[in-house]
């Protein structure tokens, strides 16, 4: 039986059904690994999570894979420790998720939501004394200089931005490379690219925002918890930053009085940034090819393998 944590593409949704029994779990948050037996592979997106207990639940489990990027929602170490697979669609989503950073700077920058909903209403007077703030020649830091970082560094290239980046890598780099600090308080526009680990969980908190320029801008295409909600929450309120704009959140979804979602200056997107008409399909066909491979007892394609300890 291949269990499905979260509904996925139809055509990925196939391969497995060609593969093994397919057993779709409603709600991954009240998942009970108890109620199934004979579970060779687990496959979710972003919401299900596979943790060591449900790892240990399946002794015949061969293949756990993310369609997506990311793996902080699987515990790759028990995966591996089982002799299972770790299958995901590393890359596909770079264009895709770069170009929504590039939607929220500007969106932010530009108060698209603001007018947006100003006009709407009626109020075409808004423009009268309004401003907004233009990317030409502003300094744009990447924290987290990985595959998304890079293009998005071509892109705030092409809008006429100086790009600095704060990253592990010394080699390599197009761009000037600074410890965080400075990259802080040097930066317009911080764009927060870093995997989620327990390093980098709450990275920009409260000491990070007051380094921060005045009125910069904070944009989060990696993960939700990278960022102190509440650290956030008081900067916006307090005019230390000039908006926050996130395909990402922490938790997701967010609960209704989220101080930051209240906040005028924020743009939010529900993590939809590598979900278009290019991507999505291919997030998932991928890993789910992987997993038919891996219970034929065939070689994964190794494009989609995540070699833990590498």
């Amino acid at each position: 039986m291949i269990l499905l944590l979260e509904t996925i593409h139809p055509d990925a949704q196939a391969i497995l059904e060609e593969a093994d029994d397919l057993e779709l779990v409603r709600d991954p948050h009240a998942f009970d690994p108890a109620a199934y037996s004979d579970v060779r592979a687990i496959v979710t997106r972003g919401r299900g999570r596979v943790t060591a207990d449900v790892v240990a639940a399946f002794p015949d489990l061969a293949a756990v894979a993310r369609c997506g990027a990311g793996l902080d929602n699987i515990d790759t170490d028990a995966v591996a420790a089982v002799g299972a697979k770790v299958l995901h669609a590393p890359g596909v989503t770079t264009g895709a998720v770069a170009e929504q950073a590039l939607l929220l700077m500007l969106a932010v920058g530009r108060r698209l939501a603001e007018v947006d909903r100003e006009v709407k209403a009626g109020n075409w007077a808004v423009r009268e004394g309004f401003t907004s703030t233009e990317m030409r020649g502003k300094r744009l830091g990447i924290v987290g200089y990985g595959a998304i970082g890079a293009r998005i560094a071509e892109l705030g290239r092409a809008l006429g931005m100086d790009v600095v980046c704060t990253t592990r890598r010394t080699e390599g780099l197009d761009v000037e490379r600074l410890d965080l600090d400075e990259l802080l308080s040097t930066s317009d526009v911080v764009q927060i690219c870093a995997p989620l680990t327990e390093a980098t969980r709450g990275m920009i908190g409260a000491a990070q925002f007051a380094a921060m320029r005045p009125g910069a801008i904070v944009v989060n295409t990696a993960r939700g918890p990278l960022v102190d909600h509440g650290a956030l929450a008081d900067a916006l309120e307090s005019g230390s930053i000039a908006g926050y704009g996130a395909d990402v959140w922490d938790p997701e979804p967010p609960p209704p009085d989220d101080r930051v979602l209240a906040h005028p200056a924020t743009v939010v997107t529900p993590h939809v940034a590598g979900l278009t008409d290019m991507t999505y399909r291919e997030i998932c066909v991928r890993p789910a090819n992987g997993v038919a491979q891996v219970l034929r007892g065939e070689r994964p394609d190794p494009t989609c393998v995540f070699e833990v300890g590498a």
